[in-house]
């Protein structure tokens, strides 16, 4: 008849499986959407595309953990503080009463995280003007479609963000949580800007090839070559050694101008991966501390956030290629 009966399950430790990994997988498919409209934006842009007879083809430069040392360090020092915080944030929330103590360590963490970033952003963009490196003014799809998925992703956290001013400031804004909530979403509107302008001005620097270049190319495919063979202990010995030298010599050799934006682009790049990973995977502290929720309703609050978020994960990721692609190019 009409009567409806309720679907149970008889394992409910696999359906609590699969009802949190679904919440959990739904910024992956997101981000899935926004990639493949990219790639085949890029694919229909490039039909019919004809390359000038002036413009010289140049290999890709390859990812080369070389010349670095205070970027990964810091870097890998905020992704292990931030897992910290993470694990602290989730096992605090998902009880039933969350202690106020870890809003309070979650926006600490930011508001501490948020000026480095921006400060390094802005030292990068200032070397970027320093440097003798012409603007690239070819079109190129594939950059231009970068830059405009940055902009747009990052006006996902810029709106929550401003939202959540205007209620903070509205409500009482000298409350402790409230002052730290307040620093978090100005900070975070700063360091998206300030990162925005460095990611894209570095996009645009064309890539000075070093005079000897194919003597490097010939030398490190005798390198690739000799690699394969098989080696003994005292052989690997040496070539650790060898491999230690020439990180020496790269870092010691390497321009202070090509040095710094290299330290600044690795150490950007392990800070997006935290603050991707963190919201991605269930912190999300907009919408469990109740301040905005309580000024803007539950439903407005809701769409707000639903709608920033999925943005603010996309933002993360695609500024950690596009920080990559500045790093490989200093």
């Amino acid at each position: 008849g009409n009567e409806t009966t309720l679907c149970t399950c008889p394992n409910t430790t696999i359906c609590k499986v699969f009802q949190k990994g679904y919440i959990l997988l739904y910024p992956f498919n997101t981000e899935y959407c926004l990639v493949c409209c990219s790639v085949l934006y890029v694919m229909w842009k490039n039909v019919g595309r004809r390359i000038s007879h002036h413009h010289i083809p140049h290999t890709k430069p390859k990812f080369k953990l070389q010349g670095v040392v205070f970027g990964p360090l810091l870097g890998t020092s905020a992704v292990i503080i931030g897992a910290c915080v993470f694990m602290m944030y989730q096992i605090q929330v998902t009880s039933l009463v969350p202690s106020r103590q870890v809003f309070v360590i979650y926006y600490s963490y930011y508001i501490v995280l948020l000026p480095l970033m921006s400060v390094g952003a802005v030292i990068g963009t200032i070397i970027h003007a320093l440097e003798k490196k012409e603007l690239d003014t070819l079109k190129n799809p594939t950059r231009s479609l970068d830059v405009v998925l940055l902009m747009g992703a990052a006006l996902g956290q810029i709106g929550m963000s401003y939202f959540s001013i205007v209620a903070l400031v509205a409500t009482d804004p000298r409350d402790l949580l409230n002052s730290l909530a307040l620093s978090y979403s100005v900070l975070l509107i700063f360091q998206n800007i300030t990162q925005n302008v460095f990611v894209i001005d570095g996009l645009h620097r064309r890539r000075i090839t070093p005079p000897g270049k194919e003597e490097d190319t010939k030398e490190e495919w005798n390198r690739e070559a000799y690699s394969q063979r098989r080696v003994s202990v005292l052989e690997l010995g040496q070539e650790i050694r060898k491999a230690s030298l020439s990180y020496i010599h790269t870092y010691s050799h390497l321009s202070w101008k090509r040095r710094v934006l290299r330290e600044i682009s690795f150490f950007l790049v392990l800070c997006n991966i935290i603050l991707w990973v963190m919201p991605t995977f269930g912190a999300h502290p907009l919408f469990e501390n109740g301040m905005e929720r309580s000024f803007y309703g539950y439903s407005t609050w809701f769409v707000i956030v639903n709608f920033g978020l999925p943005l603010g994960v996309f933002y993360r990721m695609h500024s950690v290629g596009g920080l990559l692609e500045v790093y490989v190019t200093a």
